[in-house]
């Protein structure tokens, strides 16, 4: 058994850990944590490997309690019924392996078994917002529509409700009705490396059922004036088929060789965590993202068939800005600051094509969200 002196930073403010240990103490302890199975592994005195076990419920709880501003976590009673469960200062020596053992073939197997099944069941732990919501149609179409609140005040809520209404055309369901970004304010250049050559990558075989959705993936990108087809090109892709939780497929272009000929732009992005704090405190909060977002910025001209991808049916380029490209997320942020310079940090936070329209006050929200519409009409945006 080992012992060690810390040095702890302590901080007189609420909060919901005890005390937050830094890797460099549980190097010098030999302690072996794992985020993703929420356990940490120590030498006991006898030589044997404790196990401290997490509990994934206590650390979701704490994490809801954290984000609502709160200093004390309600834990839920168990049924008597309930099997108890190891909790997070629960120690086990029954299973003695070695520090750095790995795992056989066999436990992989089951683990990954086990978080396939876990998935089906719980696809998403992402914590969503308190209280019921309103559907709000948008339209004749009453699937086509907008949540708000259903707890908010009644003006509120009637101010809302004429305010998304008025500005209803903001908002699109199908590329047809996205009429795209002016290049004047943001068009995307790729200022390849003129040492750079072009490559063409080699035609890797696809499954039938891949095939086919790429088949139907590249028809829509042509009804909505995405991609053209291409001739005689010089930089050539593969595409890659990935498969989504709700078990379509979703089509991406292989730019690893584009991207290396590409010099980084290194135009600076938002800082998550003071995007966070930022929005703290504010009694109304709007969340939007922008309808396909990378898509409604147009590529330059000259550069449209240097995004040249192969499938079975052809070859086909890009006429807007396509996920995967390396300097993409610095023009689309060049693109939103561009466009909201007024607002960013006054009543809007955007990071890439997510916003939050933040409102101190509940009866201001709507005179903030008419300005972001009023600027997002100027420039042809489109909301999800």
């Amino acid at each position: 058994m080992k012992s060690v002196k810390v040095k702890f930073l302590v901080v007189d403010c609420p909060s919901l850990y005890n005390c937050i240990i830094g890797r460099p103490t549980l190097a010098e302890l030999f302690a072996v944590s794992s985020t993703i199975h929420l356990k940490l592994k120590y030498y006991t005195k006898d030589g044997q490997v404790a196990t401290i076990n997490g509990d994934i419920e206590a650390v979701r709880r704490c994490f809801e309690a954290a984000s609502k501003n709160l200093n004390s976590v309600v834990t839920p009673k168990k049924k008597k019924a309930e099997a108890k469960l190891p909790g997070v200062n629960s120690i086990s020596t029954k299973d003695l392996v070695e520090l750095d053992a790995r795992t056989s073939k066999k436990e992989r197997k089951q683990e990954k078994k086990t978080g396939k099944d876990d998935l089906l069941i719980k696809e998403n732990y992402r914590p969503i917002p308190d209280g019921e919501f309103e559907l709000v149609p948008l339209g004749e179409d009453p699937t086509k529509g907008v949540k708000i609140g259903a707890d908010l005040p009644d003006l509120v809520k009637r101010q809302l409700k004429a305010c998304l209404r008025e500005n209803a055309e903001l908002f699109a369901w199908s590329a047809a009705e996205m009429p795209g970004i002016d290049p004047e304010v943001a068009c995307h250049q790729l200022t390849i490396d003129p040492r750079a050559s072009a490559v063409v990558q080699r035609r890797r075989k696809q499954s039938p059922e891949k095939a086919e959705a790429a088949r139907k993936a590249v028809k829509d990108l042509l009804e909505a004036n995405f991609i053209a087809e291409a001739q005689y090109t010089t930089w050539l892709s593969n595409v890659v088929l990935v498969k989504k939780s709700n078990g379509k497929w979703r089509m991406c272009v292989d730019y690893t060789d584009l991207n290396r000929a590409c010099p980084k732009d290194a135009y600076p992005l938002p800082n998550i965590d003071k995007l966070v704090d930022n929005s703290s405190g504010f009694k109304l909060l709007s969340f939007m993202d922008a309808y396909s977002g990378y898509n409604q910025i147009k590529m330059a001209e000259i550069d449209k068939k240097k995004t040249a991808f192969m499938t079975e049916t052809g070859n086909y380029y890009y006429n807007v800005m396509p996920f995967g490209l390396k300097n993409a997320g610095a023009t689309y942020q060049r693109m939103m600051n561009k466009v909201f310079h007024n607002e960013i940090g006054d009543m809007l936070e955007v990071y890439m094509d997510d916003m939050i329209v933040k409102s101190e006050e509940e009866i201001d929200h709507t005179v903030h969200l008419k300005r972001v519409f009023d600027q997002a009409r100027k420039f042809n945006m489109r909301f999800n």
